[in-house]
């Protein structure tokens, strides 16, 4: 059973005030035609002047001439977050509450750009989460310089810098953005696009996070590189293909008896599309290659969905599903765990318990939409694909060693989200996740847990 405290409780409602409030400060209509913000800010298109009649204060200063070709964009998003866990980490309950703050400066030239964002991330009420990714002081989010050119109906954007990046539908490459820190890298990057079909190809390295001020540098010994195609297939949106190879290598990793300097190849395939009668597909087949330490590195990975939009109500019925190798034999000089690098780690839930590393999930799900409001319920059944490898939670750590239990079944996870975006800046967020402790779990002392996450944000 869930128990909520009075201070939790007195932070949920300050939550749904500081909603009430952003809302009464926007009683200006909204302008027509503005572009949407976007979860990663650098896509955010503001060059037309038009597209903000003036009826937004905050869209004075999307567009701030500066000469010929040359204008300057400013924006920012404040998050505060609240999340309350029982039964996870013992018989205290974890409450803690997350402040993220950004501002950005995006500066055109011509052709070229300069994009710069700063954060700050404050976590109280938990000291194990004040530290990243739950806390980071004040740190530079992005900063890189752009080329764009546009010869012949082909666009060719060179970007060099700490970027955020998400491939595809994010489910292997991701921004984080549940966590309070989000996921950049510092890259040099290329993309190229063509009617129907892009190409991009990156490298680099991983920021060093800390919690400290100005204190995130790059790890040289913590690189990351790849190269993500897409080609629409069909038009309309009815078929799309995606084709990619993405490297990495980490300095020191463990798994299981066998540790040392990881370098993992993943080649993947993605299908995905939609019919008129409101049918979804996507499908992903993965292989992963390499070695660590003195160990060959081999496992494999499949993942899709289903979706039916019902034509009689703003409904949308379900169902996803994973199967990610683990490793069969701890001796055999040979690594079968599939290793997910920068996954969107809210994918099953707001509660991230299970990380997608030697699994089988089903999850069955519903999202009913309706104007600026969206529910969704579901419920994720987990599964170790192989017994004689551990069950893993974020960001890829042991949560079920291997000998402790030869249970398949780990446990389900029911989830109950709301999403309402109050006006085109104000977004509040409100979930109760569940989690059915399995045989697999509960051989290591793991009850079932209650999770109450509620989250407001402003945009601008």
């Amino acid at each position: 059973m869930l128990r909520c405290s009075w201070s939790a409780c007195l932070l949920l409602a300050s939550g749904v005030l500081t909603v009430s409030l952003a809302a009464r400060a926007e009683d200006a209509p909204e302008p027509r035609e503005a572009p949407r913000y976007e979860s990663i800010r650098y896509l955010e298109d503001w060059s037309d002047p038009s597209l903000r009649p003036g009826d937004d204060p905050f869209d004075r200063v999307k567009y701030l001439p500066l000469g010929a070709q040359a204008w300057l964009s400013l924006g920012g998003q404040h998050r505060l977050r609240y999340e309350f866990t029982d039964g996870l980490d013992g018989p205290l309950p974890e409450s803690v509450l997350f402040s993220r703050n950004l501002l950005h400066l995006d500066a055109h030239v011509g052709p070229a750009r300069a994009f710069l964002q700063v954060g700050g991330h404050y976590a109280l009420g938990a000291p194990a989460r004040d530290e990243p990714p739950g806390s980071d002081l004040f740190d530079v989010q992005q900063a890189f310089l752009e080329w764009r050119s546009a010869p012949r109906k082909v666009r060719f954007v060179a970007r060099v810098g700490r970027q955020e990046l998400a491939l595809g539908s994010t489910r292997w490459v991701s921004t984080r953005d549940g966590t309070n820190v989000r996921q950049a890298f510092d890259l040099a990057r290329l993309t190229v696009t063509g009617e129907g079909w892009s190409v991009e190809g990156f490298g680099g390295v991983v920021p060093r996070l800390q919690r400290g001020v100005l204190d995130d540098a790059p790890s040289a010994r913590n690189r990351f590189w790849g190269v993500y195609a897409t080609v629409e297939v069909l038009p309309r949106k009815r078929l799309s293909f995606d084709a990619f190879y993405l490297g990495r290598d980490r300095p020191s990793v463990t798994y299981g008896e066998v540790e040392g300097r990881e370098v993992r190849h993943m080649l993947g395939v993605r299908l995905f599309g939609q019919t008129e009668g409101g049918f979804e597909y996507i499908g992903h087949a993965l292989a992963q290659a390499g070695t660590v330490g003195g160990a060959r590195i081999l496992a494999w990975g499949l993942a899709g969905g289903l979706w039916q939009r019902l034509p009689f109500a703003p409904l949308r019925l379900g169902v996803r599903g994973d199967a990610l190798s683990g490793d069969g034999r701890a001796d055999d000089g040979r690594v079968s765990t599939f290793h997910a690098w920068f996954p969107n780690q809210t994918f099953f839930s707001a509660l991230p318990l299970i990380y997608p590393s030697n699994l089988y999930e089903v999850h069955p799900l519903v999202q009913w939409e309706l104007d600026a409001v969206t529910l969704e319920g579901g419920c994720v059944f987990f599964f170790r694909q192989s017994v004689n490898d551990a069950v893993y939670t974020p960001p890829g750590d042991v949560l079920v060693p291997p000998a402790a239990s030869d249970a398949r079944y780990t446990g389900a996870q029911l989830s109950l989200s709301l999403g309402y975006r109050v006006t085109r800046h104000v977004m509040f967020n409100l979930e109760y996740s569940h989690v059915v402790a399995g045989p697999a779990l509960r051989a290591v002392n793991l009850q079932d847990v209650d999770f109450l996450g509620t989250w407001t944000t402003f945009t601008y």
